[in-house]
């Protein structure tokens, strides 16, 4: 319980101190809410004991229209307090929300690899959202229901101590109970936090492979494993739920037996003459409003148990760490610790109009050095893989599908690292470049290409408003992808469907302009042209000529009619270098895997 305290406390300094202001406010006005819940049941009282002591009509008017009154503000602070608590949450929530995905966006691709994209999705959203309530009013609530409780003591107290000190006696036994009975209910609701996400990625992964399922008939399969997810989450669910009714049928119980207290209380006192009618009926009054502060901390109890397993739950994500980890200037860089502004953005727009104005290009090599990588514990993917590819030259990657090729691209862009070796970008290794700069200064094209339900503009800046529309039409003209940007039905502001509404030539093509815009030092085109039909195909390689000119690029390909451009040829095999050299040297040699592929056909050779 320590650590969750703490661990409460660290969130709500954290994600409350811009709503300070506000906080302060809502507390006033729940303050007020306790006042006038207070005076009510007094001046009721009063009303009743006037009429018995027959006190002027004008007296009895007052106390009427004082109760209408009050009656009134206290609906009033009812409102306000919603609104104030709704967007303290609703701003708290949003910024642990962004914090969540920048995190996660900073781990490497081990982690994605690990969890599904559903689990991920209600991590981020599903347990920030369990925490609503603890952000929007939670805390405060509490501390305004116990001044509620204790002014209700203190009036007792003050007027008939018999009453108050039955009310002490029967708050204490109802506290003690809801305490005991609330004990659990943490471990249930994070199993069931926990199974929730397992759902939702199970969700989320199928619904994104809809079509491989149904063309291979896995249909039932899926369904199977829907329904016995299903039932596994509905015991989970009942005993979370169950945690929390357990505490409402206690209380329930307990005010039963207040109720009779009171009830036989009130009746002996007023009967013995000790107490007047009104005094009854503020002690009926008052077990009725002592229920509410007590249901609302049964509610929050609730609350801070889900809040618990959520904040757990976060708690292990965030302590998620990246693998990579960049030196640069003797200090660590994780790759989570990012900011990204509107100025910063701004600031990349304008580099990028320079560029394509000044067309200024930087060349940079690239150099393995006995590079070797492994995707799980004994089991190679890459063996001391050693080349060199210097400034503005190009790289032709072959090798049968499953020797390592797209792997060898991953490391490069360090996706990954390796388990051993080192990897040059001009004269420095990766892991003195802050992968913020080394992400600039490469582009990784694959088959896949990743479309957003966006404008053809957003899709290829990225969401940058910053370059101009007349720059992004240049590029596109002088990469001679003219007849392709002419047949789009709006320009730049034509929509495109996320992964949908664009065929893989069209999308390799936007791709193609999104990286010149980029300006890489370094292209790496990963089976990029694999899918294109022979009009998109040559599109695309007038395309390729412009962006590969003065810079240095890696082609992986199947085909050799792909890598034909290549200044230098690496051929794998089983993870290793089954043959590496100049191109025309290769060709020249008769008993080289070169012109093996060219005599037999590469894709016999290789696939």
């Amino acid at each position: 319980m320590k650590k969750s305290i703490q661990s409460y406390t660290k969130l709500l300094s954290k994600y409350l101190k811009n709503s300070k202001l506000q906080l302060v406010t809502l507390a006033f006005i729940m303050g007020g809410s306790i006042i006038i819940q207070l005076i009510n049941p007094q001046i009721v009282s009063f009303f009743i004991d006037g009429i018995g002591k027959q006190k002027p009509m004008d007296t009895l008017f007052l106390a009427a229209g004082l109760f209408i009154l009050s009656a009134l503000i206290q609906q009033v602070l009812a409102v306000a307090s919603t609104y104030f608590s709704q967007n303290i949450g609703w701003r708290a929530t949003n910024s642990l929300r962004l914090d969540l995905v920048k995190h996660c966006l900073g781990l490497d691709m081990t982690f994605f690899k690990e969890h599904q994209s559903g689990e991920i999705v209600e991590r981020i959203d599903g347990d920030v959202t369990a925490l609503f309530n603890f952000f929007s009013k939670l805390f405060v609530s509490f501390i305004n229901n116990i001044f509620l409780m204790a002014g209700i003591l203190i009036i007792l107290m003050i007027q008939n101590t018999a009453v108050g000190i039955a009310f002490i006696l029967f708050l204490f036994l109802a506290l003690a109970v809801m305490w005991k009975t609330q004990k659990g209910a943490s471990y249930n609701f994070g199993k069931e936090r926990e199974i929730n996400a397992q759902f939702y990625g199970f969700l989320g992964e199928h619904i994104g492979c809809t079509e491989d399922i149904q063309t291979n008939g896995a249909r039932s399969y899926v369904m199977n494993r829907f329904y016995a997810l299903l039932r596994n989450w509905l015991p989970v669910q009942l005993k979370a739920f169950l945690s929390g009714y357990k505490i409402w049928i206690t209380l329930e119980g307990i005010f039963g037996i207040g109720n009779i207290m009171i009830f036989a209380l009130g009746g002996y006192l007023w009967f013995t003459g000790k107490i007047s009618l009104g005094m009854v009926y503020l002690m009926i009054n008052y077990i009725q409003l002592l229920e509410k502060p007590l249901e609302q901390l049964r509610e929050q109890l609730l609350d801070i148990q889900k809040a618990s397993a959520s904040i757990i739950r976060m708690e292990e994500l965030l302590q998620m760490k990246s693998k990579l980890k960049t030196t640069v200037d003797n200090r660590e860089d994780f790759p989570g610790e990012f900011s990204v502004n509107s100025m910063e953005q701004f600031t990349a727009g304008n580099k990028i109009n320079e560029f394509i104005k000044n067309k200024n290009k930087d060349n940079i090599s690239l150099k393995l050095e006995q590079v070797s990588f492994e995707y799980e514990e004994n089991i190679p993917v890459l063996k001391n893989i050693s080349f060199e590819l210097p400034a503005g030259k190009i790289l032709g990657i072959l090798g049968h599908t499953g020797c390592g090729k797209t792997t060898l691209a991953r490391l490069i862009v360090r996706f990954y690292d390796p388990k051993s070796g080192l990897i040059y970008l001009g004269d420095k290794p990766l892991k003195r470049i802050s992968l913020k700069e080394l992400r600039e200064n490469i582009a990784y094209v694959t088959q896949e290409v990743q479309l957003f339900h966006a404008s053809v503009r957003d899709n290829i800046t990225f969401f940058n408003p910053a370059v101009e529309d007349s720059l992004i039409i240049r590029t596109i003209y002088e990469m001679g992808l003219k007849d392709w940007y002419e047949n789009l039905s709006n320009g730049l502001d034509t929509m495109i469907q996320s992964g949908g509404g664009m065929s893989s030539g069209e999308a390799q093509l936007l791709t193609l302009v999104r990286i010149f815009l980029k300006n890489p030092k370094l292209v790496i085109l990963d089976e990029a042209s694999a899918r294109l039909d022979p009009i998109t195909e040559k599109l695309a390689d007038q395309a390729l000529s412009k962006l590969m000119d003065g810079r240095a690029c890696i082609i992986i390909a199947h085909r050799l009619g792909t890598v034909e451009r290549a200044d230098d040829i690496l051929i794998l095999d089983g993870g290793s270098i089954l043959e590496y050299g100049k191109r025309e040297e290769l060709l020249q040699k008769k008993d080289s895997k070169l012109n093996e592929l060219l005599k037999y056909g590469i894709e016999e050779v290789l696939v």
